[in-house]
């Protein structure tokens, strides 16, 4: 059903905006300055380059529709980056400004340290062994707390029998070096 929508639409678009653009060619044939290549002059006319533009865009995806695909229009992919761009940006202001962690240590009956941040840490999972002040520790549980520092690690010591599958030397100051 989509496909065949898009392939209209295809269609469409590229009936409306070819008809604008042989009206517009006629339209400039007028003043041309060497008259036998007018087509190659409008080709290279500026204002016409959006219309050439959009009925190629309809041409494709007309054409995909025919590949069992939904292609979507060029200008709204334009618009969808422009949208996704700037809902990077306010992700970015929304996460608050970088602080470093802070460290504290437990009583050893629900963790032994307790990490907060700023910022996420992607990796830090039950299978990740973080290395403080050159002990091992395992991750317990992760919480969300309060901003500035609103995620929360709960490590406990790691038993020197488990396995460490992956390694990660912490230091509180590290958060400084995550930005992208």
């Amino acid at each position: 059903m989509i496909v065949a929508a898009a392939g209209v639409s295809g269609l469409i678009e590229m009936l409306v905006f070819g008809t604008v653009y042989i009206a517009g060619f006629v339209a400039y044939t007028a003043r041309a300055v060497i008259g036998p290549v007018a087509f190659l002059e409008y080709l290279f006319y500026p204002p016409a380059w959006p219309v050439a533009l959009l009925f190629f865009d309809g041409g494709l995806r007309f054409l995909a529709s025919f590949a069992g695909q939904a292609v979507g229009s060029i200008p709204l992919y334009g618009v969808a980056w422009i949208h996704g761009w700037l809902e990077r940006r306010a992700a970015k202001r929304r996460r608050g400004p970088i602080v470093a962690d802070t460290v504290e240590r437990g009583d050893g009956s629900r963790y032994e340290l307790r990490i907060s941040s700023c910022r996420p840490r992607r990796n830090w999972d039950k299978w990740m062994t973080v290395m403080y002040e050159e002990k091992l520790y395992e991750i317990a549980s992760a919480e969300l707390g309060q901003p500035p520092r609103p995620y929360i690690y709960l490590l406990r010591t790691k038993p020197e029998w488990k396995v460490i599958r992956g390694l990660h030397r912490y230091h509180p100051d590290e958060v400084f070096s995550l930005e992208e």
